[in-house]
């Protein structure tokens, strides 16, 4: 499926809860009732977009996925729809420890971990109730069954920014990916933060490692992306507040509460699972995503 604007739309992000069971100091997640979408529906959304539309790709987010009972049911609906070729989830880690190898056996192969800090005292307090050690666990866990594991970083100015080539040695030891992300101003506790400057975070991993530039993922994907020469770790950055990537946006999300929204920060929402609970057509879900790839902006713009 094609925008207005000609990019390739071809990636779902769907929430399956507004819960967490952090509450991080620059998230604008509410725990407010429990109405969500269920598995079997999210299983005949899936199969609409994989074979009416050319979806390839599906992550599952929150508030924290892990928080529901039946989040390997969401994993098993994903990835046994015909079409659908890669299944993600983001996680804060925290329960990734006990739920890895169930979901994982569900057909999980892609899981984004949030750490914010490799400090145990910081971590708690920016996220004002994890256990760094607990999070840690689960994404060894989730390696040990077979998953590959990025960690995600947001960048908080005068907070955890010191920290950038401790990440950078962690990617290292461990070889995986982890990405520096910029705070976005998803609420009142998030406006206002300074971003933290691309060259900024790139000086401090060139003190310790040598960077070799890593092409653009041809699937849209938002990264600027390194290897750290000699070992197995990458880094990458994301950018979306200085350097919005929206030309190469290829992704569509719906709420926990089944609403579709064509982008993060602008743009409204459009009732989807309410349609699909009153009995509508497939042809009727095709035309809600089709009018919301027709509202994804070109691009947004940053206000303080």
């Amino acid at each position: 499926m094609k925008d207005q604007f000609d990019r390739q739309v071809t990636y779902l992000r769907l929430s399956v809860t507004d819960r967490c069971n952090f509450a991080c100091t620059y998230c604008s997640i509410r725990n407010d009732g429990d109405d969500y979408i269920q598995p079997a529906e999210a299983e005949r959304l899936f199969g609409v977009l994989a074979s009416r539309l050319g979806f390839r790709k599906v992550r599952l987010t929150g508030g924290e996925p892990l928080v529901r009972s039946d989040i390997d049911a969401f994993v098993a609906a994903a990835a046994g729809t015909e079409g659908i070729e890669v299944v993600g989830l983001t996680t804060n880690g925290s329960l990734l420890d006990v739920w890895a190898e169930r979901l994982f056996a569900a057909g999980l192969r892609h899981v984004n971990v949030s750490v914010d800090s490799l400090k145990p005292g910081l971590f708690r307090e920016i996220t004002r109730s994890g256990k760094l050690d607990r999070v840690l666990d689960g994404i060894r866990a989730a390696r040990a069954v077979g998953m590959t594991v990025k960690v995600n970083c947001v960048l908080l100015e005068g907070v955890n920014d010191a920290e950038i080539g401790d990440f950078a040695d962690f990617a290292a030891t461990e070889g995986i990916g982890v990405r520096f992300i910029e705070v976005m101003p998803t609420d009142e506790r998030a406006r206002g933060r300074a971003v933290v400057p691309a060259d900024a975070v790139l000086e401090q991993i060139r003190e310790r490692y040598t960077l070799v530039p890593l092409p653009t993922r041809a699937n849209g994907g938002p990264a600027e992306r390194y290897a750290l020469a000699g070992t197995d770790g990458r880094v990458g950055l994301i950018h979306a507040m200085s350097d919005p990537f929206c030309d190469r946006c290829n992704r569509l999300r719906v709420t926990s509460r089944g609403r579709l929204r064509s982008c993060l920060l602008t743009g409204g929402e459009l009732d989807l699972l309410s349609e699909m609970r009153a009995g509508c057509s497939d042809d009727h879900i095709v035309s809600i995503f089709s009018r919301g790839a027709d509202e994804k902006p070109a691009t947004y713009e940053v206000h303080a």
